[in-house]
């Protein structure tokens, strides 16, 4: 009920109270279709948010940029990041560009940018599951998100994420050995967008099962994501596979 006995700054406060749970009430909407949009991944580390905390809604040009303030609203600047990938130690307000004033980082969202130009996903028994910058673009990306340190903040990632790469590359052989169609569903799955490190399941796991299992649903993915990565398409089609080249 209103008061109209209510002071100047009674009526300010209140005023301040709606306007700050419209706010979070819209916040909680946009992050709610950001983890849709991106499956519930950290934008740039693959990684589920869950895995570090909740999440954040990440302006990928930081909005106290000046240059990125009529950005702070569009969607195209807008993607989902796990809090580790987004803190001050990391991404935070950092948008390193070129001498032509070009960014440095990679756009997730970019279909225009090719991203295994830029990053190499390696796997060694030793190091585990590496994302390894190829060029300028990449090594920005690799040292600014600390992409393989096995110390400080960083260091459950690369534990979390080397143990299901090794776990991914433990089912092929189980695949490979049995032809276990189970095994090969599973498999499939990874490599979908939405699972975690998909990037990794794209390189080392996808093109085995096109070309060996001659899987008609990894041919297709196969081709699909070859369209879009000429870096990925050299490697990936590189073999006796006619029907996909």
């Amino acid at each position: 009920m209103a008061n109209p006995a209510a002071t100047k700054e009674q009526i300010a406060k209140a005023e301040k109270n709606v306007e700050s749970a419209i706010n979070k009430y819209r916040q909680k909407e946009i992050k709610d279709a950001l983890e849709r949009m991106f499956h519930g991944k950290c934008a740039y580390c693959e990684s589920q948010v869950t895995t570090t905390g909740y999440g954040d809604i990440e302006h990928f040009c930081p909005k106290r940029n000046p240059r990125c303030v009529n950005l702070t609203f569009e969607w195209s600047n807008l993607l989902l990041s796990c809090e580790k990938c987004n803190d001050a130690g990391h991404k935070g307000t950092q948008f390193p560009i070129d001498s032509n004033g070009n960014p440095l980082l990679i756009d997730p969202t970019d279909e225009e940018t090719d991203i295994n130009q830029h990053l190499d996903f390696s796997w060694d028994v030793v190091d585990g599951a590496r994302v390894e910058g190829r060029d300028v673009r990449g090594k920005e990306v690799e040292r600014i998100f600390d992409l393989n340190s096995d110390r400080g903040s960083r260091k459950e990632l690369i534990k979390h994420r080397s143990a299901r790469v090794k776990q991914i590359l433990s089912l092929l052989k189980i695949a490979q050995q049995t032809a276990n169609p189970d095994a090969i569903a599973l498999l499939k799955e990874h490599c979908q967008p939405s699972a975690e490190y998909s990037a990794f399941a794209l390189v080392h796991i996808l093109p085995y099962l096109a070309h060996n299992f001659r899987d008609p649903e990894a041919i297709d993915l196969l081709r699909e994501v070859s369209r879009r990565s000429t870096e990925y398409a050299a490697f990936a089609l590189d073999r006796d596979l006619p029907s996909i080249s």
